[in-house]
C-alpha cells in the first residue's frame, strides 16, 4: 500500500506542477504502520493551517491546493507561483519552531520535480526526534524502534493539544477576574471608579493579581487532564497544593494583600472540572462543571468537623449561623451561581452591554448569597440589610441601574462593608460565560 501511495504521490505533483512554479507537499511523519488516527488528522490539521497563515502573512498567494486523507497517511498539495528556495526558507521555519514541527515534512519541490533540500539554503539535516543525533544516522541504523517513535508522535502531539487547550482555559479564567473588577459601580468593592470599601487596594493591585494566577489556572487545567481517570474527589485532593502555591504567588504580586484568595479556590476547581469533563467526553455546560464542582469539593466542608482546629472566621461564622461560606457554595454546587449565571446570559441575550450585565447580576447575587465578607466586617443583621436592598434594587426593574448602584457603593464605603464572596461567585459567572461561548 505504501508504494502504491508513493507513486500516487508522484503522479499528483507532476499533474500540479503543470500550472505551478513551486509545489509545497506537506505530510506527517509518522513511523509505523500506521499512518492514520483521529489525533494524527488533527495535527495535520493544525499544520496546514499554520502554512496557510505563513503564506498569508507574507502576501504569498496560493493557486491551488489539494488534500487526501488515506489509509497511508495524510497528504496536502499547495501550489505557488514563487521562487522554490525562497518557500523552502520559509517552510523550515515551521518545521524547526513549531511545537508540532519535527511530525512534518513539508517538501518543497521544483518545476522539475526535484525537491529543494535544506542543504540547497545553507541549513543542516534535521535531526532525530528522539535523541537529537544526526536523524539519517539513527534512521540508517535502526536505533530506535517502532515502538519508540511512535509513542513520542503521540506524546508529541498530545502534549501540544493539551497545552493548547490549557492555555485557552486559562486565559478565560483570568479575563473572568479581569471582567469582574472591570464591572463598574461595585457597592463596596474595588472597580474602575474608585477602591470601595477598600484602603489597601485598588484597580490595579487586582490587575497584578490577576496576571499572576494565569500559570495556577493552567496547572489546574494539566493536573485534570493528567488524573482524568481517578474520582473527583481525588482531583480535588491533587489540586491542594497547586493552590496553596498560587496564595503565595498572588501575595508576592500585591505586597500581601488578599485581592483572590476565594477566587483562587472557586476558579480552580472550574477550570479543573472542566478540563477533567473535556477530557472524559463529556459536556462541558455550567450545569455539568458545577456537579462535577460539587463532587470535588466535599472534601473542603472537612475543615469544620474539628471546630477546635484553627478556628478560623469561617469557623466563627458556622458555629454562630450555621452558614458554611464559600466552601459550602463549592460542596453543594455554587447554587446562587446556577440562576445568576442564566440571569447574566439573559441580559446580554437582551441587548445589556457586558458592564451593565455584570452590574446587574452582582446586584442580584448580592440579594441571594450569605456573603461571610460582609459579616466579616459588620454583621449578621447588616447582611440581611444588605440582601434586601439589593433585591429591591432588582424589583424596581431600572433601565439603568448605575445610579442606585453609585448611592448603595457610598452607604457600604460609610458603612467599612464589602460583598467580596458576591464578586467571587460573579467571577464565576463570567468564566462559566466564556466556557459556554
Amino acid at each position: 500500500m505504501m508504494l502504491a501511495a508513493r507513486e500516487t504521490r508522484v503522479q499528483r505533483q507532476e499533474q500540479m506542477l503543470k500550472n505551478c512554479s513551486c509545489l509545497v507537499c506537506f505530510t506527517m511523519n509518522i513511523a509505523g504502520p500506521y499512518k492514520i488516527s483521529d489525533i494524527i488528522v488533527r495535527a495535520y490539521a493544525e499544520g496546514g493551517a499554520k502554512l496557510l497563515h505563513l503564506f498569508k502573512i507574507n502576501k504569498i498567494d496560493v493557486i491551488k491546493t489539494e488534500q487526501y486523507i488515506e489509509t497511508t497517511g495524510v497528504e496536502w498539495y499547495i501550489a505557488l507561483q514563487q521562487n522554490p528556495i525562497d518557500i523552502k526558507r520559509l517552510t523550515v521555519q515551521i518545521e524547526d519552531n513549531f511545537e508540532l514541527g519535527r511530525l512534518f515534512d513539508i517538501d518543497v519541490i521544483k518545476p522539475d520535480g526535484e525537491k529543494v533540500s535544506r542543504a540547497d539554503i545553507g541549513m543542516d539535516g534535521r535531526n532525530c526526534m528522539i535523541c537529537g543525533s544526526t536523524g539519517s544516522g539513527c534512521a540508517r541504523s535502526r536505533k530506535h524502534t517502532v515502538d519508540e517513535l511512535q509513542l513520542f508522535a503521540v506524546k508529541t502531539i498530545c502534549d501540544y493539544f493539551n497545552n493548547q487547550y490549557a492555555d485557552h482555559i486559562a486565559q478565560q479564567a483570568v479575563k473572568a477576574l479581569l471582567y469582574e473588577v472591570a464591572v463598574t459601580p461595585k457597592p463596596g468593592l474595588v472597580d474602575r471608579a474608585d477602591n470601595g470599601s477598600h484602603k489597601d487596594m485598588n484597580f490595579f493591585t487586582f490587575i497584578d493579581s490577576s496576571t499572576a494566577l494565569y500559570d495556577y489556572f493552567r496547572k489546574c487545567v494539566l493536573k485534570a487532564i493528567e488524573l482524568s481517570e481517578k474520582t473527583p474527589q481525588q482531583l480535588f485532593e491533587n489540586l491542594r497544593f497547586i493552590g496553596i502555591e498560587a496564595e503565595r504567588k498572588m501575595f508576592s504580586h500585591t505586597l500581601g494583600i488578599n485581592t483572590h484568595k476565594g477566587a483562587i479556590f472557586s476558579l480552580g476547581i472550574i477550570v479543573a472540572a472542566t478540563a477533567y469533563l473535556s477530557e472524559n467526553g463529556k459536556e462541558t455546560d455550567a450545569d455539568s462543571v458545577l456537579d462535577i464542582c460539587a463532587q470535588m469539593a466535599q472534601l473542603s466542608l472537612s475543615d469544620f468537623d474539628n471546630m477546635e482546629q484553627h478556628k478560623s472566621f469561617g469557623k466563627q461564622v458556622f458555629a454562630q449561623h450555621k452558614i458554611k461560606g464559600i466552601r459550602g457554595q463549592a460542596a453543594a454546587g455554587y447554587p446562587d451561581v446556577k440562576p445568576a449565571f442564566e440571569y447574566l446570559k439573559k441580559c446580554i441575550g437582551q441587548g445589556d452591554d457586558i458592564n451593565t450585565a455584570g452590574a446587574k447580576t452582582l446586584c442580584r447575587l448580592m440579594a441571594s448569597v450569605e456573603d461571610t465578607n460582609i459579616i466579616k466586617r459588620s454583621d449578621i443583621e447588616t447582611l440581611k440589610t444588605v440582601q434586601k436592598k439589593a433585591q429591591m434594587i432588582i424589583e424596581s426593574k431600572a433601565e439603568n441601574i448605575t445610579e442606585q448602584m453609585d448611592n448603595l457603593n457610598r452607604e457600604f464605603i460609610s458603612l467599612n462593608i464589602s460583598p467580596g464572596g458576591c464578586a467571587d461567585l460573579l467571577a464565576i459567572c463570567f468564566l462559566l460565560y466564556f466556557i459556554a461561548e
